[in-house]
């Protein structure tokens, strides 16, 4: 073969090689793009530099908003216990009004922000901003604003505070035939610190830590930024925060088995700290919204316990069945009622441990307690209306107390349970 007819045959391979790879990237990952597919996962996204605010559309991706209808369970809206969302989120929040009650969400694989309507089928996307995966989202008392924590690849934490920006609003009708809302919204913010290992939101007063080396300082926060203080300083730095109530946040050591674990009430408006709980193996609180009482589980060698305590008695009363803290939600109504998801199966001393490391997971039931006559009744079984394990995390409830809102931690899936069914 010539020479010439040789560069002619690579001119045209080279030719045919550019054509291919000018499809793919101009048809192929912009239709993924637009919805909102694998290409948009945004993992190497940053979503702000630095400390302050930055531009509304600063290290995110937007695209075409749309009302869009992806969860084919949404027909069985009526159904007691019903998946809203069936791919793993951030977190959510209850909206409620005398109309109706919903559920605003995080999709964790895109960031976009979704609503579903508890009394209808109607779900609608109300954001269009591409975020990095967001492990956490801790959503305002509005829900139009969330604390958002990201896990960058070098294993640091990214915090920022991310506020939905309303843009052209109309109606379209969803894949169901309803009509739904279609809007254009953004999600601007800004960044709220670093090195931040815990957070807690209650309605419009964030509180986070921040943890250095032999050091952990507390700050209370409003949502836009203006407003900071800081409340707390210690030489303790593996801590967890509960915002109990305006007043008052609480901050527990992290469980270890058979490690003495303490608690402390923290006054958000003069920072005077007080001993709640200590030397307790294991401990994991969760307290009542008048911080008048607190519902603790211990984990040692001996097994797991759950107890009540009373803050100005001073004394403990066993609570079964056991369970974790986090796996419960204070009633909105009754202050001696609290709703906790229960394994079906006995915890051992070393369950919390090996739950917090994902190497078990739970099948619960729904339990109310009674903790004034310290009786406890199981009011749903989840795994038979779901046909699937359920390990509740992040419970809540609207505040009707209708419906109990959770996510499935082994997949991440959103659920409502009507308790009124």
């Amino acid at each position: 073969m010539s020479r010439k007819k040789l560069f002619i045959i690579i001119a045209i391979i080279l030719v045919l090689l550019v054509a291919g790879l000018a499809w793919y990237y101009f048809f192929v990952l912009s239709a993924q793009n637009q919805t909102g597919g694998a290409a948009t996962t945004g993992k190497t996204f940053t979503p702000f530099g630095g400390d302050g605010y930055t531009g509304a559309t600063s290290g995110f991706s937007s695209t075409t908003a749309s009302t869009e209808q992806i969860n084919s369970n949404q027909v069985n809206y009526a159904k007691k216990l019903r998946e809203l969302w069936n791919q793993p989120t951030s977190g959510a929040v209850v909206l409620d009004s005398k109309a109706s009650s919903s559920v605003r969400f995080v999709d964790l694989a895109t960031g976009f922000v979704y609503e579903t309507q508890l009394f209808s089928p109607v779900q609608n996307r109300l954001s269009n901003t591409t975020l990095p995966l967001a492990y956490n989202a801790f959503w305002d008392g509005q829900g139009s604003s969330f604390v958002a924590q990201y896990l960058k690849d070098d294993n640091t934490i990214t915090t920022n505070v991310l506020t939905l920006k309303s843009g052209n609003i109309g109606t379209v009708a969803n894949s169901t035939g309803n009509a739904a809302t279609s809007t254009d919204q953004t999600l601007s913010g800004f960044a709220l610190g670093t090195s931040i290992s815990s957070v807690s939101v209650l309605g419009e007063t964030i509180f986070y830590l921040q943890t250095y080396t032999g050091l952990s300082q507390g700050f209370t926060s409003s949502f836009d930024g203006k407003t900071k203080k800081q409340i707390w300083q210690s030489p303790l730095t593996d801590l967890s925060a509960q915002m109990a109530n305006a007043n008052s946040v609480v901050l527990t050591t992290k469980p270890y088995q058979n490690v003495p674990g303490f608690a402390y009430l923290v006054s958000t408006g003069s920072g005077n700290v007080k001993k709640l709980l200590g030397n307790i193996p294991g401990l994991v609180t969760l307290v009542s919204p008048d911080a008048s009482e607190v519902l603790y589980s211990s984990q040692s060698d001996a097994g797991s316990q759950m107890a009540l305590y009373n803050v100005k008695s001073g004394s403990a009363v066993a609570v079964t069945p056991a369970t974790f803290p986090e796996k419960c939600v204070w009633s909105k109504k009754d202050a001696t009622v609290v709703y906790c998801a229960v394994p079906e199966n006995s915890l051992g001393g070393s369950s919390l441990t090996a739950w917090y490391m994902g190497g078990i997971s739970f099948s619960d039931d729904i339990w109310k307690y009674d903790l004034k006559g310290n009786t406890a009744s199981i009011i749903e079984h989840l795994a038979t209306d779901a046909g699937e394990q359920i390990d509740v995390v992040k419970p809540m409830l609207s505040t009707s107390e209708q419906y109990l809102i959770f996510l499935n931690k082994t997949d991440g899936t959103l659920w409502s349970l009507d308790l009124t069914k």
